[in-house]
């Protein structure tokens, strides 16, 4: 809705046109009075006013004088214009002054009703059009942080911009560097504590970071950051407009000062470290990739263990030669540890390989990918021998590749999982182990006649002396014992409930001989099988 303000120095006209003039048909709202020219200056500086409507001829400040004076403050603001006087030179300058109507009084209602249609319309086309660019703004500034997220990956990653397009993104995500600049690189990892938590956890951590590096470079310095394809967190760094210039040595130095007040900053107020990697400086944006290739490259050179670590390429110290870990690949390996349950040996390797790390000279990043490797295959090893997933044994957490900081952290991951697989395989082997013993077990029932270790050893598919052995632990009588307990039992139902003579009965319970049938038969129950019978 709209605000009127109408200004006449004749009261009866405006407060006879307030009452008579169906004003909210034209989306007006709230009309105000103004006798006089300075009065009206006043009521425009009390309210939101969207439209004026005003006469010419009056005392102390003419109409014109008003619309001056309007101009200087708010250009913006429609104005129309009431005259008794259908001059030219007041139209001349009226139009001048950027008037959008001038009535002649007195004023006939149809005239000012086709003037307010059009004049209205025109003011909500441009309240929607302003209200359309302010969301488009504010939308911009919402995500202008992620534009240039996005563009300082695209440059990390090689992208190639023409000079203009790339001078046009600059200006645009409001970046001050240009192709050419002096900056410095700083490349930040956050380490163990802050990679416990989850991801959204994870996020407000690199958040704070941020926002303290902002904090304590931001007055020297112009700041560009992003989080890039590996998840450091990147920060572009150049001296501010009108800071003194440094030669290369003082930028290096105090560079280096502030990003160890950062390292110190984050361990104190988030309690949890940081390692960070500060390149000697180049130019924007030649030097970019090859900058940001030596920070990752020194960062993942060392582990930085608890509170991190802070390292200024311009200091780079000797390179250590890369040490690898015998304990990883030492037989008896991790997979075959694994697939014979050998549990404790297992944890025990652990514990060595952390032995062998702690003595390494010169820990890096890739030390921990590789352990990581080397387990996370042993898992999905074992995993697959079973005929089953590694997702379905220990879950979709433990299952898929993590960021570790530390081996410590590492190791315990290594733990959990180990410990959830020997309680899923054991439980597992249990019930395959009962599931196989019903197998037999049914198999001597329907086989009864002519069974044999060696013919229910090539049903289940394994060797006669595991089927041997394994039967005796779950059933706790051998196999030989459980097959003349059946048989025993099938015959005395078979004397009890049927007229099949002795031999036949004998043949149906497995003997082709009827002499050992009886012999064995008198051995379990002290009688022969007729009397047996005769006595049922």
């Amino acid at each position: 809705m709209l605000n009127l303000l109408l200004v006449d120095d004749e009261a009866y006209v405006i407060d006879d046109l307030e009452i008579a003039f169906p004003w909210d048909h034209y989306g007006i709202e709230q009309v105000y009075k103004a006798y006089s020219g300075p009065q009206a200056i006043k009521m425009l500086e009390a309210h939101r006013i969207d439209l004026v409507m005003t006469d010419i001829a009056m005392p102390v400040m003419t109409g014109l004088e008003l619309i001056r004076q309007i101009r200087q403050t708010k250009p913006e603001l429609a104005c129309i214009l009431l005259t008794g006087f259908a001059e030219f030179e007041y139209a001349k300058e009226a139009i001048e002054q950027g008037v959008v109507e001038y009535l002649i009084k007195p004023l006939d209602h149809k005239k000012l009703a086709a003037c307010l249609e059009k004049t209205t319309g025109v003011l909500r086309e441009q309240r929607q059009q302003a209200d359309a660019y302010q969301q488009a703004l504010s939308s911009f500034r919402e995500h202008l942080p992620a534009l240039q997220d996005k563009l300082l990956n695209e440059l990390l990653d090689g992208r190639a911009y023409a000079s203009e397009s790339l001078q046009e993104k600059l200006e645009e995500y409001r970046l001050h560097i240009r192709e050419g600049d002096t900056f410095s690189l700083l490349l930040v990892r956050l380490e163990e504590r802050f990679n416990r938590y989850g991801e959204h956890s994870l996020t407000l951590f690199e958040y704070a970071v941020t926002n303290i590096a902002s904090e304590l470079f931001g007055d020297q310095f112009e700041v560009w950051h992003a989080k890039e394809s590996q998840g450091y967190l990147v920060f572009v760094l150049q001296l501010s407009p009108g800071q003194r210039d440094l030669s290369k040595a003082e930028l290096t130095d105090e560079l280096s000062r502030r990003s160890r007040q950062l390292h110190a900053n984050v361990n104190e107020y988030l309690k949890g470290g940081i390692s960070a990697v500060l390149t000697t400086p180049g130019q924007f944006r030649r030097d970019l990739v090859s900058m940001h290739d030596s920070a990752v490259a020194a960062l993942r050179s060392q582990v930085g263990e608890g509170s991190g670590f802070f390292l200024s390429l311009a200091d780079l110290p000797k390179k250590v030669r890369f040490q690898s870990l015998s304990a990883l690949y030492e037989p008896p390996t991790f997979n075959q540890l694994l697939e014979s349950g050998r549990w404790e040996e297992f944890d025990e390797r652990l514990k060595r390989l952390a032995t062998e790390y702690e003595t390494l000279q010169g820990a890096t990043v890739e030390h921990l990918d590789e352990i990581q490797s080397v387990l996370m295959a042993a898992f999905h090893y074992v995993a697959h021998t079973n005929r089953v997933l590694l997702t379905e044994l220990v879950g979709e957490d433990l299952s898929h590749k993590m960021l570790f900081r530390s081996l410590t952290q590492l190791l315990q991951w290594a733990s959990r999982i180990a410990n959830t697989l020997r309680d899923k395989l054991e439980t597992r082997s249990v019930s395959q182990q009962e599931a196989l013993l019903h197998t037999i077990e049914a198999y001597i029932d329907e086989q009864l006649s002519a069974i044999s270790l060696q013919a229910i050893a090539d049903h289940v598919r394994l060797h006669p002396v595991y089927v041997s052995k394994l039967f005796k632990q779950l059933k706790g009588m051998s196999i030989s014992d459980y097959i003349l307990r059946v048989r025993m039992d099938q015959a005395t139902y078979l004397l009890k409930h049927t007229s099949d003579k002795i031999y036949a009965i004998a043949e149906k319970v497995g003997y082709s001989n009827s002499q050992y049938f009886i012999k064995v038969f008198r051995d379990q129950f002290g009688k022969t099988p007729q009397e047996y019978r005769d006595q049922s």
